[in-house]
């Protein structure tokens, strides 16, 4: 072969993965399939219990709740991570289609669910930053008070980029929601983990201080804040309904996200 000859053959490369969400199209299809053949498993086992001296009846029910609790576990398991033994070996995800989040059981039985692409796309649980420098860890011995904390509005940004401004007392969690005579802010924190409480903080705004109140969160809340005089991280976990001040640049851990705290430097209005 000639040089000439290999200059006009393209060279290609595998595609890399695009960073957008990749349908699965009939590949999700495919992976029910084998998950439900998973789940039909325990029925091969009837033959062999009817060689024994086990009544049919007793073998077939046996192998009856086996497929019932193998769904079960299935079902669960896509609730939790979006992903079952058979999407995983076809590296596919299936989210609820309204909040690209796993699917509650609601969702599943509805069918209101979309699979992606994980080889040929964007896995639709990976968070991408929004371009935000990193939170420092609770802690780190490098952490300095920052000299463009404000005095304006009290923001907080979230481990993922997103900032929001606090304008008032504000619930924060999976899906928060006011009791009856509230009128907090809610605050929704997506977490794939499972590892945030529906409701598991609140956060109260004041002049030099936001008041935080853990609200019987069953992974707790743990700030880290500095002291008065700036340059020391005053560290802690916070009791079931207890409420402490946290100052701008704290870091607030919810379960496994966090959220730093920091003010403008523009007065508020």
């Amino acid at each position: 072969m000639s040089i000439a000859d290999t200059s006009q053959r393209p060279l290609t490369r595998d595609a890399e993965p695009s960073p957008h969400v990749v349908p699965a199209g009939t590949r999700a299809l495919l992976a029910t399939l084998m998950d439900v053949l998973a789940a039909l498993v325990p029925l091969l086992a009837v033959p062999l219990l009817g060689r024994t001296r086990l009544p049919l009846a007793c073998a077939w029910t046996s192998a009856g709740v086996l497929v019932i609790l193998v769904a079960a576990a299935l079902i669960a398991d896509l609730c939790r991570t979006g992903r079952t033994p058979g999407r995983r070996l076809l590296g596919v995800r299936t989210v609820a289609a309204a909040t690209g989040l796993p699917p509650t059981l609601r969702e599943v039985v509805r069918r209101q669910l979309s699979t992606a692409d994980l080889r040929a796309g964007r896995d639709p649980l990976r968070l991408v930053p929004a371009g935000a420098r990193p939170l420092e860890p609770a802690g780190w011995t490098g952490w300095r008070q920052s000299a463009a904390d404000g005095t304006g509005q009290w923001q907080l940004l979230l481990d993922n980029g997103v900032q929001v401004a606090l304008t008032g007392s504000s619930l924060v969690g999976r899906d928060p929601t006011n009791e009856p005579g509230q009128s907090h802010q809610l605050l929704a924190v997506p977490d794939l983990t499972r590892s945030i409480s529906r409701v598991h903080a609140l956060l109260e705004p004041d002049a030099d201080c936001v008041w935080l109140t853990d609200t019987g969160a069953t992974n707790g809340t743990r700030a880290a804040t500095p002291s008065a005089a700036g340059g020391t991280v005053i560290e802690r976990w916070l009791r079931p309904g207890e409420r402490v001040a946290v100052r701008a640049g704290s870091t607030i851990h919810l379960g496994d996200r966090a959220l730093r705290l920091s003010r403008s430097n523009h007065p508020e209005a």
